[in-house]
């Protein structure tokens, strides 16, 4: 690494302290800012600008959209690896491209746009002073105009989102420790904090940071917006996310359950909500209050089948009534505006032909819902998937079959996967071109993994029947000494009551015995004769 201040040049681009050799943060595991939305925010900071600087790794695609609207670039990076590579892409264009730590930098000309949409997360150098992103928010209006137009993405350390999506490919990764990690206590705990630091506003990122589909204020992101963008492109069933994100959302609302935030200054441009649909088309959104599905849901969770069975009718109505206003939507995308069921948002996608196929479509996707989160619902328990969207269909008196319904579902299945939109709950798909002789190392492994759970369970059978048996004998053996214990106190009351007895029978024979002696004496009983013919005197005397 460079130990210097000063600039040097290696190659085509400017090397200043703090640069990194044998890594690269535009081909880590930690993707880049991309995406439509960021795209649109980016392209209105540069447009116009004079000086615009690039804080830290960004798509390349996003930056051929902005690097042509300002009438110069710097682009700051802190690897040769991406130095070299941003530089030879741009090579003979208004771009200079800096290697090094940006606290390490200073303009030849002040900036007056700023975009940062990797955050601060990877523009130190690991061998200098810790940067937190307070660290660099306060050093970055030193390199800066007073009223710069600026866009910094923020990530949220309390995302219910980010905080289930913890195990990602960088937790693996052994150079991930080169950045601050999302969770960092240094990142700021609210989108009013990060605004503050900035004096700018301050946006909601929908369902991540790297490639949101929605950007909205917070004031105009409502539950159903949310709902519909809190699924991940990588994560095929909300099976995980939907229950903790409908719960924090209305514990916390949507600014502090977003997935990241995006802080803008200058920039008059954007409107209030920016989003885009599943096929990656910008739409335009409503507002509505509520989530249809969470409410049905929530309803489902209450086994409350009247609560329920109203919100079918009123998606049952709504789709009669205009077919080709939902026959581009999934469940997910249905809101509740003043108790009337609306499309967050228009969509050219078919889906389905008849309003009687959409309204099956959309039932079996909530019916997935409720089987792949494992809430509960008004029937009895162990109801599939299929056997649920008939139940739901007869709330409406629609009687289908689960082989219609698997048809059906079918049908919409491949609509999606022809738009590249995602079903709710997705098929596990067979590996293509798998090599015959991994697929049965594989199965070979599963087998023996078979085996070791048979054994195991044997294992506890044999065990929980040994337990058994000694916990008879126990029994047992305790019943003996009970029994043992009760002999032994009957013989010591015995023994303790048998010399008594014996003293008492002694003192009353002593009269007898001594009478019968005393006759023996010669004379004694003529002598007690006489004695009691002179009590008897006596006592006649003294009466008179």
């Amino acid at each position: 690494m460079n130990d210097t201040a000063t600039p040097s040049k290696v190659a085509a681009y400017g090397v200043v302290s703090g640069d990194m050799y044998d890594w690269s943060d535009m081909s880590g595991a930690r993707a880049l800012p991309r995406g439509p939305v960021l795209t649109r925010f980016a392209v209105a900071t540069a447009t116009g600008a004079s000086h615009l600087l690039v804080v830290g790794p960004h798509d390349l695609d996003l930056l051929d959209a902005v690097v042509d609207r300002a009438a110069k670039t710097t682009v700051v990076l802190r690897t040769h690896a991406d130095a070299e590579l941003v530089s030879e892409r741009y090579a003979g264009r208004s771009v200079d491209v800096v290697c090094g730590d940006l606290r390490a930098w200073t303009p030849d000309q002040p900036v007056d746009a700023v975009l940062a949409l990797d955050g601060f997360g990877r523009v130190a150098t690991i061998d200098a002073t810790p940067a937190d992103w307070h660290a660099i928010s306060e050093h970055l209006p030193g390199l800066t105009t007073r009223d710069s137009r600026l866009a910094v993405v923020v990530p949220n350390p309390g995302s219910p989102l980010a905080q289930l999506r913890t195990v990602t490919p960088e937790a693996s990764n052994e150079d991930a420790d080169w950045s601050f990690p999302i969770h960092d206590r240094a990142n700021p705990r609210s989108l009013a904090e990060a605004s503050a630091r900035f004096g700018g506003l301050g946006y909601t990122l929908w369902p991540d940071i790297g490639a949101p589909t929605l950007a909205a204020a917070p004031e105009a992101c409502s539950t159903a917006l949310a709902i519909a963008h809190g699924r991940p492109s990588d994560t095929p069933t909300l099976r995980e996310v939907q229950p903790a994100l409908g719960h924090a959302l209305d514990t916390v609302g949507a600014a502090a359950a977003a997935g990241g935030w995006l802080v803008t200054r200058g920039l008059e441009t954007i409107p209030s909500v920016v989003g885009v649909d599943r096929t990656g088309e910008e739409t335009s959104w409503a507002a509505a209050d509520r989530s249809w599905l969470v409410e049905a849901m929530r309803d489902s969770a209450r086994r409350d089948a009247s609560g329920l069975r109203r919100h079918v009718h009123q998606l049952r109505d709504a789709v009669a009534g205009a077919p080709e206003r939902w026959c581009g939507l999934q469940v997910d995308e249905i809101g509740l505006d003043a108790d009337h069921v609306v499309p967050i948002h228009e969509s050219a996608v078919k889906l389905g032909e008849s309003a009687d196929e959409i309204l099956l479509g959309l039932l079996d996707e909530l019916a997935a819902y409720l089987c792949a989160a494992g809430w509960r619902h008004p029937w009895p328990a162990g109801r599939g998937r299929d056997e649920l969207t008939v139940l739901l269909a007869a709330t409406i008196d629609m009687a289908v079959t689960p082989a219609e319904v698997r048809q059906v579902r079918r049908q919409r299945e491949s609509s999606l996967s022809s738009t590249g939109m995602t079903p709710v709950v997705a098929d596990r798909q067979t590996p293509q071109g798998a090599d015959p002789s991994e697929l049965r190392k594989l199965m070979d492994e599963n087998e023996a993994l078979r085996g070791q759970v048979t054994w195991f369970k044997q294992q506890m059978r044999q065990r929980q029947t040994m337990t058994h048996e000694v916990r008879t004998a126990a029994r047992r053996d305790v019943a003996a000494l009970n029994s043992r214990i009760k002999e032994l106190e009957d013989q010591l009351g015995a023994l303790r009551a048998t010399p008594a007895n014996r003293v008492a029978k002694r003192a009353s024979a002593v009269p007898g015995r001594a009478r019968t002696r005393l006759g023996r004496i010669p004379g004694a009983r003529r002598a007690a004769r006489l004695l009691r013919r002179v009590r008897g005197a006596i006592r006649r005397v003294a009466r008179r």
